[in-house]
């Protein structure tokens, strides 16, 4: 379950660990804890919890909210 009651959070607001979901056009497409981050670039690295695969996202894309579950 996803917390989008409130704005989406940006890459400042995030810390290494943090349970997130990833949309993109209001649509889940991963869900994933925060790896790293780099808030002057509005860049996140994500691992993604169904394959565990590493990714690096922009939060100017990405629309990402904290996991409630």
């Amino acid at each position: 379950m996803t917390d989008n009651t409130g704005n989406a959070l940006d890459s400042a607001a995030l810390r290494p660990g943090d349970h997130i979901d990833v949309h993109v056009d209001e649509h889940t497409r991963y869900s994933a804890y925060v790896d790293d981050t780099m808030p002057q670039l509005n860049i996140v690295w994500i691992r993604e919890l169904r394959t565990g695969e590493r990714r690096m996202l922009s939060t100017d894309e990405h629309r990402l909210y904290r996991s409630v579950t």
